[in-house]
């Protein structure tokens, strides 16, 4: 029984991991994907119905998805098969709320009719944001803090890579923009950023550009360096 038990607890992580990866990569190649309102609301009923808290996390991210992409969603399709009581229907209104919330802490787009989505049931969850734990119906507790910070890492990304276009124009993935965070403290990948779209740099700058950055990228550029990250990477 007790390695029955292991076995289980086993397969839930593994499951939870993919799903995890499922999701992290839709948001990292958002841009690259088409999606239809049917598809999101799929992707926002299972993370509203998961039982892991990291996946729930995720919910306000994907709803980005949706604002950036001009994804209109509707009470309908969101609802449309859970009675009133039922507990999934309990946790979607939860996290549309807190999400909503989320989004006007930040000054970041949100989903266009999210606002009247969440009318009709905005007064039933008057105590919703008394603390920090956000408890849903399943049993799951959600850190809000955990929510806004995958929010923030997630629309961060995206506008870093919409601002990492060089003078031709040419557009970059979010991915590029997630790698130079790995490689490059924040002045430097902005200074990155500047020389990819053929701005002027500052006496400083220049000289910072020369010194740090430019030897960077010429240890990345190494075609043995590439060699061996291939190699070990692979």
């Amino acid at each position: 029984m007790h390695d029955q038990i292991k076995l289980k607890s086993g397969e839930k992580k593994k499951g939870v991991d993919v799903a995890l990866d499922a999701i992290d990569s839709l948001l990292k190649d958002a841009d690259q994907k088409r999606m239809t309102p049917d598809q999101m609301v799929i992707i926002l009923d299972a993370l509203a119905g998961a039982d892991d808290s990291s996946l729930v996390t995720r919910f306000p991210a994907v709803l980005a998805i949706c604002a950036q992409k001009g994804i209109e969603l509707t009470s309908q399709a969101l609802f449309s098969r859970y009675r009133q009581s039922s507990p999934k229907r309990q946790n979607l209104e939860k996290l549309l709320l807190v999400s909503a919330s989320l989004f006007k802490k930040q000054n970041s787009e949100a989903p266009k009719n999210l606002e009247k989505i969440n009318e009709s049931f905005k007064t039933k969850y008057r105590d919703l944001f008394s603390g920090e734990i956000l408890q849903l119906s399943n049993g799951i507790q959600v850190s809000i803090k955990d929510m806004h910070n995958t929010l923030i890492r997630y629309t961060s990304d995206y506008k870093g890579a919409k601002a990492v276009t060089s003078e031709t124009g040419r557009p970059w993935s979010r991915q590029l923009y997630i790698y130079l965070d790995k490689l490059f403290s924040p002045k430097q990948k902005d200074l990155v950023f500047k020389k990819l779209n053929g701005k002027s740099f500052t006496k400083t700058e220049r000289e910072y550009y020369s010194r740090v950055v430019r030897k960077k990228l010429e240890a990345i550029a190494n075609k043995e360096v590439r060699e061996i990250a291939e190699t070990l990477a692979g």
